[in-house]
C-alpha cells in the first residue's frame, strides 16, 4: 500500500507546483500628477449700481444688468441700510437728529444724501425695531440720478412725473398731504389695503396742485392707528 501511495502523492505535489501562479510584478507607479497652477485672483469687476427701487416693503438696488446687488427692509438695522445706500450714492453724510413727539413717533437719525435722497432711522426705541410701526423710512425729492443711480418705484414712477402717470396705476388710496395729495401704491399686503381694522406699508407718490409728482415717500401706512 505504501509503494502505491508514494507515486500518487508525488504526482499530486507536481500538479500543485504546476498550478502555482507566477509571482506578479508590481504595477508601474503612475507618473506624478502635474501640479495645478494656483488659482488666479478673480478679475470680475465690482457691480456698478444703476437703479434704486423704492418699494412698500423696503429698498432694492440693481446694477446695469438688472441684477440685484443690495436690499434692505424697514426693520433692518441702520448699518445694513447704509451699506446699500453707500454702494448707491457714496459715503453717507453725518446724521442729524429729528426729535419725535414723545408718544407715537420716535426720534430719528436723518441721513440726507446730497442730490435729494434721505434715509431716516428710528433710535432710542423701547421695543424691538421689527415691532415698531415705522422703524425707518426714505424720502425722494429728485428725479435726477444721484451718483449715476436713478430712483424709481417698482411701477416706474419718478419725481418729476405727472398726476396722469400716478393715476394710470389706479391707486386704491389717497390722502391729503402738506405738498398736495399722497397717492398710495405698491402695498406689501394688497388684501388689507381697504381693511378698516388693518394696515399695510405702501409707497406714497405725492403730487402737488399743479399735477407734478414732487416726492416719493415710503413706507406710508394704508391706515393710521394714531
Amino acid at each position: 500500500m505504501t509503494l502505491r501511495l508514494v507515486p500518487i502523492a508525488a504526482l499530486a505535489m507536481l500538479a500543485l507546483v504546476g498550478c502555482t501562479p507566477a509571482p506578479v510584478s508590481p504595477a508601474a507607479s503612475p507618473p506624478p500628477a502635474a501640479e495645478s497652477p494656483s488659482s488666479a485672483p478673480s478679475t470680475e469687476p465690482d457691480p456698478v449700481p444703476a437703479e434704486l427701487v423704492v418699494r412698500g416693503g423696503g429698498v432694492e438696488l440693481y446694477d446695469s444688468e438688472d441684477a440685484l446687488v443690495g436690499s434692505f427692509i424697514w426693520a433692518d438695522e441702520t448699518a445694513v441700510a447704509l451699506e446699500v445706500l453707500e454702494l448707491a450714492f457714496g459715503p453717507a453724510p453725518e446724521p442729524s437728529i429729528r426729535t419725535g413727539d414723545g408718544t407715537h413717533y420716535a426720534d430719528y437719525e436723518a441721513y440726507e444724501f446730497l442730490g435729494g435722497f434721505s434715509y431716516f432711522s428710528a433710535i432710542n426705541l423701547e421695543k424691538p425695531r421689527a415691532e415698531y410701526f415705522l422703524p425707518s423710512s426714505v424720502q425722494v425729492d429728485t428725479g435726477e440720478p444721484i451718483n449715476g443711480v436713478s430712483i424709481r418705484t417698482v411701477d416706474g414712477l419718478q419725481v418729476g412725473g405727472t398726476l396722469a402717470d400716478v393715476q394710470a396705476l389706479s391707486p386704491a388710496l389717497n390722502y391729503e398731504h402738506p405738498l398736495g395729495t399722497a397717492y398710495l401704491v405698491d402695498p406689501v399686503d394688497a388684501s388689507v389695503v381697504t381693511d378698516p381694522e388693518n394696515a399695510t406699508d405702501m409707497v406714497a407718490a405725492i403730487v402737488d396742485g399743479d399735477g407734478t409728482l414732487m416726492r416719493i415717500s415710503a413706507p406710508y401706512p394704508s391706515r393710521s392707528f394714531i
